[in-house]
This record gives C-alpha cells, structure tokens and sequence, in this order.
C-alpha cells in the first residue's frame, strides 16, 4: 500500500491516513489470522463432536490461549519453547492424519496472529506502538528516528530467527 513502507504525500495514501485508519489496517491481519485459528479449530471440534460441545470447547480453547499468553508475558516459557519454520516443519511431518493437521493449521494462524501483535517494529504491533507514540505527540516521528527504530527491530528479529532455526536443528539431530 502506498505510502506504508516510506513517506508519500500521494492523496489517499497511508502515510496520510488517521490513526483510527492506520490503527484498523495493522490491526486487520493479525486479528484475520486469529478469527481464522478459532473458527478452523470450532469447525473442527464441531464435526467431531456438535456445535454445542464446540462452542464450549472453543471458549476453553481461548482461556487456555490467554494462559499462554501470559505465561510468555511473564517468563514463564522457556525460549526453547519457540519453533521456527524447521520445528513447524518437523511437528507437521509428526501428525497422524487429516484431523491433526488442520488442528495444528489453527494452532499456527492463532500464533501468527497473536506473535504479530507483539510490539517489537516491523511486525504490526511494532507498528501500533509508532503509531499511538505518534498520536500522543500529535505529530509523526523524523523518518530517520522511524527508519532507525525498524531497522533495530528488524535485527532483533533476524537474530531471534537465526536462535530459533538453530535450537530447531539442535532438537531434531
């Protein structure tokens, strides 16, 4: 989308969107990835055992998804719990049929959605907090302080990636 990655003064472009704008497009593909996770995951409880057991089931299925959550938020995972493409790629080669693999295809979009809400720049909720920092200074951050901030968050991730395929490779062999 023009004007997302670099300034445009282009009409209609993102860099002169509103924050309730930019708010709602960075926020549209984390929660897409969510409402996908759970509506496989009830559509797969609800063929196996009804819509009533899967709503129930569904409804737990998000609590215990909070409790993840907050065991990451505060420390309680270990960073050996993290899998890359290459822990994914081994956990998939593991299911033992049709059912598993879609459950573990909403277990995927759920993680996507929730990891891209984290606020670490480039990832969407990197992004969020610019753009709320923005709109509490009531005006948008030099491009070289923006370029420097995703530049760091991009190394940030490049080495976590980098951590994570190698402690991916370390429990396969």
């Amino acid at each position: 989308m023009e004007g997302e990655e670099e300034y445009s003064e282009a009409e209609g472009s993102f860099s002169k969107a509103g924050f309730w704008k930019k708010l709602f497009v960075v926020l549209a593909g984390p929660i897409v990835n969510i409402v996908f996770g759970l509506l496989i995951y009830f559509i797969l409880v609800a063929v196996h055992y009804g819509i009533e057991t899967a709503g129930i089931n569904t409804i737990n299925f998000i609590g215990a998804l909070f409790d993840s959550v907050k065991t990451m938020v505060t420390g309680g995972a270990k960073i050996d719990d993290l899998a890359g493409p290459i822990g994914i790629a081994n956990i998939v080669s593991q299911t033992s049929g049709l059912t598993d693999f879609i459950y573990l295809l909403s277990v995927i979009s759920l993680s996507l959605g929730i990891t891209n809400l984290i606020p670490i720049p480039p990832l969407d909720g990197g992004k969020l907090l610019i753009y709320i920092i923005e709109a509490i200074k009531r005006k948008p951050l030099k491009e070289e302080t923006s370029l420097r901030i995703q530049m760091l968050g991009f190394m940030f991730i490049i080495g976590l990636s980098v951590f994570v395929m190698w402690n991916d490779i370390t429990k396969i062999i």
